[in-house]
């Protein structure tokens, strides 16, 4: 048995499988089209020369070198194509790819008529092989020019700035793997008068694993990873050839050497994978530290209550301790219904801002997911919208609930531009079910305290609505009492005024004492009328269990009409700004009382921000309250109310270019006895409070406003529609 022509027929036959595993892994990849040509051009080269090593006659391993000499023809050419396909430049190289083809064609007809590129055939000690003719330096010319142009592109795009990391580290693999190939050249140098044995097939061997390796897998290890690994299968392959060769020819134990081939192909692939995982402990150590940091880490996220400790801890935990560029967590906002970014660190973050609605197709994309993927796997669509938070993202994780999608992160390159590795992602995937558990404990507490408040918060205003009829009777006794005393107060002043007329303006110290009476009588009037609108609207909740009976249809324009009338009133003003936008068809379906003290509440604070604006714009501290910088003159305030009807709800807008809402204020504008307006106005505090309780409880709508300080406010305010409207 030649032993020697063993070898060659199993690894041509191995080529061909990688080829056809690699363009099964995505056959519509030009890549792996390409890396299949490849593949086969080596099998259509190794294939036919194992057949002649196997020949027993000299014309038989002649024809078989004539058949080999098409694949190493086509060898340089598929080399090529792949390199150019690998990055993305195959129009470019158009025409040099079929000027090879044009001198490869040729060359191999002619090489089946006339002995110029084979010019017979010698024995080796390894069995038959071709010798070079007179013109085979063309093709050993063409191998090395084309190698070294290909091996050059490589290098010009290793530090790619279009290319990601993934791209990048894909680039050092094909180079390496070209490196390792150069000492291939050793089956072209046999053809000549030297005796060397033709092992390029071995070192091709390791180039084709390398690049199935850089195509097939997104989660590459580092590349001296991958040297030393390639450098391990290297070794063990040449062992397991080696030294059943040693035994067949040098100690002539062919048996021996049979049962060596048996024994150490069986056990390498174990010794591989040992040796492989010991090297990359070693060399991977410093990856090892933060993953069991992380690990250990994670047990203790479920201790931590508030959600924004947690999600900031997590971030700066995994920035600090992988040291990527940058990292950005995402949580679902239940009340929102939308993903948003709650923590991040990093300077690639270009915008932070960006949200995800719950039924967007990214995050329908994110739901299919349960495990850490990479960027570069996600479809051309989501790249783009991701592309608008940061340039750099490497790698997403979801954190997975039950297969409900609780937050997700995303990951930055690491700053020392190494990849991430399996052992990250399966760190990874362990802090993100961590995370996802913690987050709903949060979650879970952040609910209860917020019911527990608002059953607080209720249990006060059921205790205030139980007493409310006996208080209101009580305080309404003192305010009568106040209202008269106020309006003797003032009758006797502007009697004495009127008797001692001439008295009064004679003496400047009288005079200054009733203007001081008077502003105390105005102010006593003035709170007993304050105190009687706080009285009104406690009433006014404390009895809407009995005004729930009386829903009814009924025209929105006559309660807007009614309301800006007692708008007027109440602020003495005549010359009020409003724009209304009522269709026809203005019938809305509710309890008229409650939905009138809503529209004139909400139509009342729209007016007081206006008289608010206008004051600061007269402010000569204008643009330290950061509001638009305009003239009282170009100020034209404005109410604007706007009836429409969506999805069988009644939609009520109103909205103003008054003085707005500051961001610390927002969240307090619905709770009871907040206000924002100075004391001089008539502010309780209790009316918004009321208004939204009434919205909500008794007419089961909704009641929510947008706001930005220094150009207004918008109320919207949604009802159900009755069945008859």
């Amino acid at each position: 048995m030649n032993y020697y022509a063993l070898f060659p027929t199993i690894t041509s036959i191995l080529f061909l499988c990688m080829g056809m595993i690699v363009f099964f892994k995505n056959k519509h990849q030009m890549v792996n089209k390409v890396y299949l040509y490849f593949c086969f051009s080596i099998f259509l080269w190794l294939f036919p020369f194992s057949l002649m090593y196997w020949s027993k006659d000299i014309n038989t391993a002649y024809f078989f070198a004539k058949i080999g000499f098409i694949g190493v023809l086509l060898i340089p050419i598929c080399m090529f194509y792949f390199v150019v396909a690998f990055l993305n430049e195959v129009q470019k190289y158009k025409l040099f790819l079929q000027i090879l083809v044009g001198i490869a064609i040729p060359c191999g007809i002619i090489n089946f008529f006339a002995p110029v590129f084979y010019s017979g055939i010698k024995i080796c000690f390894w069995g038959y092989y071709p010798i070079a003719g007179k013109l085979y330096f063309i093709i050993l010319a063409q191998f090395v020019i084309v190698f070294c142009y290909a091996t050059w592109l490589l290098l010009k795009n290793i530090h790619n700035v279009n290319f990601d990391i993934i791209k990048q580290q894909q680039t050092k693999y094909l180079l390496i793997a070209f490196l390792i190939t150069t000492f291939g050249v050793v089956d072209y140098i046999s053809k000549y008068p030297l005796e060397v044995y033709p092992f390029g097939y071995i070192l091709i061997l390791a180039f084709i694993v390398i690049i199935a390796r850089s195509i097939i897998k997104y989660n590459l290890m580092e590349i001296r990873v991958a040297v030393t690994n390639s450098s391990i299968f290297f070794a063990l392959y040449v062992l397991v050839l080696g030294i059943p060769l040693y035994a067949g020819l040098v100690l002539e134990q062919w048996l021996l050497a049979f049962l060596l081939v048996f024994i150490l192909s069986s056990a390498a692939p174990i010794i591989y994978r040992s040796l492989q995982k010991k090297a990359e402990r070693i060399l991977l150590s410093e990856q090892e530290k933060y993953q069991q940091f992380l690990l250990q880490a994670s047990k203790g996220m479920v201790e931590q209550k508030e959600i924004s400790k947690l999600t900031q801890l997590i971030v700066r935990m995994i920035t600090k301790s992988v040291k990527v560029k940058f990292a950005a967590l995402f949580i679902y906002d239940e009340e929102r219904q939308l993903y948003y970014c709650i923590a991040s660190r990093g300077k690639h973050l270009k915008n932070k801002d960006i949200t995800f609605d719950n039924k967007s197709y990214v995050i329908k994309f994110m739901k299919s997911k349960t495990n850490p993927f990479f960027f570069l796997t996600v479809p051309e669509k989501i790249k783009n919208i991701f592309y608008e938070i940061s340039d750099n993202s490497t790698l997403i994780i979801p954190a997975v609930i039950r297969k409900d999608l609780t937050a997700f992160m995303l990951l930055g390159e690491k700053i020392n531009e190494t990849l991430y590795s399996n052992r990250d992602l399966e760190v990874f995937k362990t802090l993100s079910n961590q995370a996802a558990l913690a987050i709903a404990n949060c979650n879970f507490l952040s609910k209860t305290n917020n019911q527990q408040k608002r059953l607080f918060e209720a249990e006060k205003l059921a205790s205030i609505g139980g007493m409310a009829d006996g208080l209101a009777h009580q305080i309404k006794n003192r305010l009568n009492s106040f209202s008269l005393i106020g309006g003797e107060l003032e009758y006797e002043i502007n009697n004495f005024k009127d008797q001692y007329k001439d008295f009064v303006e004679r003496e400047e110290d009288v005079k200054k004492m009733i203007v001081y009476i008077k502003e105390m009588s105005d102010s006593i009037m003035s709170n007993v009328k304050k105190t009687n609108i706080i009285l009104k609207g406690i009433l006014s909740f404390a009895k809407s269990d009995e005004q729930d009976k009386f829903f009814s249809s009924f025209s929105f324009r006559e309660v807007i009409e009614q309301c800006i009338d007692l708008i007027k009133i109440k602020h003495h003003k005549s010359n009020i700004s409003f724009s209304c936008n009522i269709p026809d068809r203005d019938n809305i379906y509710g309890v008229r009382v409650q939905i009138q003290e809503a529209v004139f509440n909400c139509i009342d604070n729209a007016y007081e921000a206006i008289l608010e604006k206008i004051d600061c714009v007269k402010s000569p501290l204008l643009h330290e309250m950061k509001i638009p910088n305009i003239k009282v003159d170009d100020y034209k305030p404005l109410i604007d109310i706007n009836l429409e009807y969506i999805d069988k709800n009644a939609v009520i807008s109103i909205k103003d270019n008054g003085i707005g809402i500051k961001e610390e204020n927002k969240s307090k504008v619905f709770s009871a006895f907040f206000t924002t307006k100075a004391s001089s106005k008539s502010g309780s505090g209790i009316g918004s409070y009321v208004v939204k309780r009434m919205i909500v409880e008794n007419h089961k709508g909704n009641i929510e406003f947008k706001s930005k300080y220094g150009y207004g406010t918008t109320f919207i305010i949604t009802l159900p529609m009755g069945r008859n409207v």
